[in-house]
This record gives C-alpha cells, structure tokens and sequence, in this order.
C-alpha cells in the first residue's frame, strides 16, 4: 500500500500496471501528484507568501517579483509546454484531482459560442482585480493575505468546477469553460513536442478513445488524416491510448508549426 502514498512510487506502479488497468490506475497516481503539488504551494503562501494561481502570477509580475508563482506558470503553462503540453493539467492540477472523482466521466461533447469565451472572461477578471488593487491602493498581501487568497482561489475553484460538472454533466467542464490558467498554457501546448499519434492502419474505427476523451478530442479523426493530435485541449491524460483495444495510439515525439481543433460538439 506504500505506492498510494508515494509519488514515485506511484508512477512504478502505474506503468507496472497492463494499459486495461490504467484508467483506474491513474485516479491514484493523479490524487498523490496532486495532492503533493496542493501541499507545496500550500507551504509556498505561508512561509513565501506567494500565491501560485494565476492572481499570484499577476501580483508578482506588478511587483518585479521571481517568485515561485512565476516559476511555476513558467514549467507548468507557460514554456514547459512546449516539450510536454498540458501535463500538468492532465496528471498533477489539484483542481482536476477532485473533479475527476466526481461521477461524469464520458463527456457528451463541448458546448460552444458564448461558452467558449468564459475562460477568457475569466482570465481577464482576475488580471483586471489584482491590477486595480496594486496599481490603484497599492496593496500587496502580507502572510495572512496570501493564505488567504489561495484557499478561497481554491475554494472558488472547487465550486465553479464542481457546479459546472453538475450542471452540464461533465466532470472536465471547469477546464473547458472555466479555468483561466487553460487559457494561459494552450499557446504552446498547440507546439508541444510531446503528443499522442496514431497509426491509421491498426485503428479499428469504434472510437473507444474519443469516449474516454475528458477534453472531448476526436483522436480518431486525427489518426484518419494521418496527424499526430494538435489539439491545445489535449493533457496528455493517455485514457485514449490506454483504452485503445488494437494498439493504435502512443506517445510521440515530433514538431508541428500549426494546430488544428477537431472537437466533439453537443
């Protein structure tokens, strides 16, 4: 029982486990990775005051601060997609860990229009609130003020994306229409080196990977035009190649200068 505790272990254990298994495998790996990273940035608002979510990012940037919420948006969604996408999202985001618990697993498609502005919204509300308060009242949080703006950014979270899975039956629909750190990451996730690829000729065409997808993907159409999946959306979860009766899907290395979105729509 020791690997339910340890990330490291964890990882052996998931990669131990047959591709059949991991679906289940990763909810484990996932809640020790998150868990470890929630602790980290936990410790990082009391002993640092630095608040690693995105209002953080905005209040160190004002600052003139290197601090380690610009550490972590730098690795995490900035410039480490680059090499590895939305990794981050996919495996270690303690936002995702709870949703992922949560019952609507298969997606019944994105929603569009109006919905897919709302990250944006998001993004810009929180850049606009930390700008006035700096600029406008010069405020900066002290110890107290940091612990407390990331546990109510974490409990906003919390409850927009538990809400929203409810509402729309989909545990993953805070990242599709909420989370303003997605918005931040899909620019170089879109280039990211790291990314899945099909091989058309051992895909059977049942789909079973697009119905595991939590981000809606339609890997299969990717396979079909012979590209690897240039969706920003994609985290690297590996449900798709893990579910993947004949084979056909793996993790690959390459370079694309261009992206292109096939979602599944409702």
């Amino acid at each position: 029982m020791t690997h339910l505790f340890c990330p490291p272990l964890k990882v052996t254990y998931y990669l131990g486990l047959p591709a059949h298994k991991r679906l289940k495998g990763r909810r484990a790996i996932t809640l020790s990775l998150a868990l470890a990273m929630f602790s980290a940035a936990l410790a990082r608002a009391i002993l640092q005051r630095s608040i690693v979510q995105v209002e953080g990012l905005v209040f160190e940037v004002l600052s003139g601060v290197f601090g380690a919420a610009v550490l972590h948006f730098l690795i995490a969604k900035l410039v480490g997609p680059l090499i590895f996408g939305r990794l981050y999202c996919g495996w270690a985001c303690w936002t995702g860990m709870v949703l992922d618990l949560l019952p609507y697993r298969l997606s019944k498609g994105r929603l569009g229009g109006f919905w897919r502005r709302l990250p944006l919204i998001h993004l810009a509300a929180s850049v606009i609130l930390v700008t006035v308060l700096v600029l406008g009242f010069g405020y900066v949080p002290g110890p107290t003020g940091a612990l407390v703006w990331f546990l109510g950014g974490c409990a906003l979270y919390y409850a927009l994306g538990v809400g929203l899975a409810l509402w729309l039956k989909d545990n993953r629909a805070f990242c599709k229409y909420a989370c303003p750190a997605g918005v931040l990451a899909r620019p170089a996730a879109r280039y990211s080196l790291v990314k899945v690829a099909g091989d058309p000729t051992k895909c059977n065409g049942h789909a079973e990977c697009i119905a595991v997808c939590p981000m809606d993907i339609r890997i299969i159409d990717y396979t079909r035009l012979h590209l690897r999946v240039l969706s920003a959306d994609c985290t690297l979860c590996q449900n798709c190649i893990n579910v993947c009766p004949e084979g056909a899907l793996n993790l690959s290395l390459g370079l694309e200068t261009h992206g292109i979105e096939l979602l599944r729509m409702r």
